[in-house]
């Protein structure tokens, strides 16, 4: 197989070293880089880190982090030299450290493998918890979307960004139910990835409304044959 690394991207969390602790003992061959903002502590953080400038956005949209993700996912990706990259968050844990074998195992090398979280909410949503794929297909995914700058009302994050990628950067204009599989490969977030959220076990407000999402998004994926 061929090299695999890991892009771990966003803000410092209580959780991050420990996470960034657990991919090296858990996936010890893997090329591991942090891409965080300047102004975050990095003293106790033990892999190869990058320190970029955030984003500079208008007043207005500062409610949504998209061009944070973007910018901050985009400079990661340019400092990797693996072929196989896992992109996933500060604030997350991925507890499937079998997860390059089951990206190699199911899914073809133009695809994204990422969580059926949140398919059949809306069109286009793909949530941005984590990606695996092969670092060109990732980097033209990243690298050709916009920072959004609209200072009208905006769609989720996930829809702007897995629209641009379908949309613009494919120029593919057929049915999201009907091309989906052809650009993502779907997994369970809790039963192939086993996602751990630092939200999920720190905020009880957001305990609740992720349990109330947890069914719906599991329903609309059995009917979606996801899962």
């Amino acid at each position: 197989m061929n090299k695999k690394g890991i892009l771990i991207q966003g803000k410092i969390s209580y959780w991050t070293k420990h996470i960034i602790e657990f991919y090296q003992k858990k996936i010890p061959d893997a090329e591991i880089l942090l891409s965080t903002w300047i102004n975050e502590k990095i003293d106790d953080i033990a892999c190869d880190v990058i320190q970029i400038e955030p984003p500079k956005q208008k007043k207005i949209i500062s409610s949504t982090n998209v061009n944070f993700i973007i910018v901050g996912v985009r400079e990661g990706l340019k400092k990797m030299k693996s072929d196989v990259i896992m992109k996933c968050r500060t604030d997350q844990f991925i507890h499937n450290y079998h997860i390059f074998d089951l990206f190699q195992n199911c899914c073809c090398k133009e695809k994204i493998m990422t969580p059926s979280y949140g398919l059949g909410v809306s069109d286009y949503y793909i949530t941005d918890f984590c990606q695996v794929g092969y670092k060109k297909i990732l980097q033209k995914y990243w690298d050709n979307v916009p920072l959004f700058d609209s200072p009208r009302s905006f769609e989720p994050a996930e829809v702007y960004l897995t629209k641009n990628y379908i949309k613009k950067v494919n120029n593919e204009h057929r049915d999201w139910y009907t091309v989906m599989d052809e650009y993502f490969c779907f997994k369970g977030m809790h039963t192939d990835f086993k996602i751990e959220w630092e939200k999920w076990d720190t905020n009880t407000a957001y305990q609740e409304n992720e349990k109330r999402n947890y069914k719906l998004n599991h329903k609309k994926s059995r009917e979606l044959n996801l899962e």
